[in-house]
C-alpha cells in the first residue's frame, strides 16, 4: 500500500470516528417531550378547579408541593393535588388515581402521597361548588 492510500484511509477513519462521536455528544433524541404533573393528571382523568376565593387559594399554598392528597370521609374518597403556581386543585376519582400510577409507573416515576381524613376545612370549600361527596 502507498503513502497516499495509507494517508487517505487514515483520514477517512479519523472522520468516521469523529461523526460518531458527535452523535453521541448530543445524546439520545426522544420523540416525545415530558409532561408536566399537571398535563398527566389530566389525562389520568383529573379535572382541574382554579383556586376562585381567596379562602381556597390560601388553603393550596399551605398544601404540601408535590404531594397527592388522599382525603376521606365516610366513605368518600378523594384524590387530589395541588398545583401552587396556578393556584389550581385537581380532583380524581379512585379510577382516574389508578391510571395516574399506570402513568407514573410507565415513566418510572412515582409520587408522594399523604392521606388526610376528614378535613372539615377541604370538605367544606370544595363539596357544595365541586360536588364531592
Amino acid at each position: 500500500m502507498n503513502h497516499k492510500t495509507a494517508s487517505l484511509l487514515v483520514i477517512m477513519l479519523v472522520g468516521i470516528i469523529g461523526l460518531s462521536l458527535v452523535g453521541c455528544a448530543t445524546g439520545p433524541t426522544t420523540t416525545a417531550s415530558a409532561k408536566t404533573m399537571p398535563q398527566m393528571l389530566q389525562e389520568a382523568g383529573f379535572q382541574a378547579f382554579p383556586g376562585n376565593t381567596p379562602k381556597q387559594m390560601a388553603y393550596m399554598q399551605n398544601c404540601q408541593k408535590n404531594t397527592l392528597m388522599i382525603h376521606t370521609r365516610g366513605a368518600s374518597t378523594v384524590y387530589c393535588y395541588v398545583d401552587q403556581a396556578t393556584n389550581t386543585m385537581y380532583h380524581g376519582d379512585e379510577a382516574a388515581y389508578q391510571r395516574l400510577h399506570t402513568l407514573l409507573n410507565s415513566r418510572q416515576q412515582t409520587i408522594r402521597e399523604q392521606k388526610i381524613e376528614n378535613d372539615p376545612l377541604f370538605w367544606d370549600m370544595w363539596q357544595s361548588s365541586r360536588g364531592l361527596g
